[in-house]
């Protein structure tokens, strides 16, 4: 088989065909349509979960479009696949900033490859391997943007012969939509068991869960219930209270804590470290 086409080059195949899709739209509309299409499409893919609330959005979305236009939006996801195989990268973040979408629309800024490798290179190092003693490891990003520091780490485990999608599960969040499903067609298409939220992580908010079909493939449902009954019963054994803690806790109830004031939060810092059952990216808020 033939070598694929240097990334750069299928890169630019992309903008051009991105460059002459309905030129008459705004480019932000054109691409964050491009996003939900695709997304919509595979996660209607699994036929148990199928939303008919998506299929209609699908179709409003759709029916925007010639259907030439139709046509070109396919040829873009082709393109996108071609350009995800050579290896687990952000692809889709690259692409946004080539068409300085970042700087004409909510400042979004992605990170690139290459710096989300390292930061994985160097949470990795730094833990040991996460898969020690384990059967899989769970990681949570809650500011996922496009997927670039998970796919770093997906890499990272497949330079290991791990097999992601046996061997882990992601959960990954993002308050912006279009950003959360850039993150779920990426992860999907590198077949990685994952929960992707639209949500507010600061807030615990959930607005919406798209599951990738490897989770479901993958019955991570059941491995993911089965691993918090584990722990529960470990815990059980090993932190049962004392009578005399018992009562204290009963009669002496700790004082509600002020609340915090709101402060800005900074992108700024990353670090990594892991708890009982989560490998986690977690953002230094300042």
């Amino acid at each position: 088989m033939a070598d694929p086409l240097p990334v750069v080059v299928r890169k630019a195949d992309f903008i051009r065909e991105f460059q002459r899709l309905a030129p008459h739209r705004h480019r932000y509309e054109v691409f964050r349509d491009f996003v939900h299409m695709s997304a919509f499409s595979m996660a209607n893919a699994w036929p148990y979960t199928r939303s008919e609330a998506i299929e209609a959005e699908f179709m409003s979305i759709k029916a925007k479009y010639t259907a030439e236009e139709f046509k070109g939006l396919r040829r873009l996801f082709g393109i996108l696949q071609e350009l995800l195989e050579p290896e687990p990268r952000d692809i889709l973040g690259q692409l946004y900033m080539s068409l300085e979408l970042g700087n004409q629309h909510t400042g979004q800024f992605f990170t690139p490859p290459e710096v989300s490798e390292m930061m994985a290179r160097m949470m990795v190092s730094s833990e040991g391997d996460p898969l020690r003693g384990k059967q899989f490891v769970t990681l949570s990003e809650p500011a996922c943007g496009a997927g670039g520091m998970v796919l770093a780490f997906v890499k990272i485990l497949i330079e290991a012969k791990r097999n992601p999608m046996h061997r882990l599960w992601v959960h990954a969040q993002d308050v912006d939509r279009t950003a959360a499903l850039m993150c779920y067609i990426q992860l999907s298409l590198w077949g990685v068991p994952a929960a992707v939220v639209v949500g507010n992580t600061l807030m615990n908010e959930q607005r919406e869960v798209f599951h990738t079909i490897a989770h479901h493939m993958g019955g991570w449902k059941w491995r993911l219930a089965r691993q918090a009954e584990e722990q529960n019963a470990q815990k059980a054994t090993t932190e049962t209270p004392t009578d005399e803690a018992t009562a204290t806790a009963t009669t002496a109830p700790p004082e509600p804590r002020p609340f915090a004031p709101v402060a800005t939060v900074s992108y700024t810092h990353l670090r990594a470290h892991e708890t009982d059952s989560y490998l986690v990216c977690r953002l230094l808020l300042e």
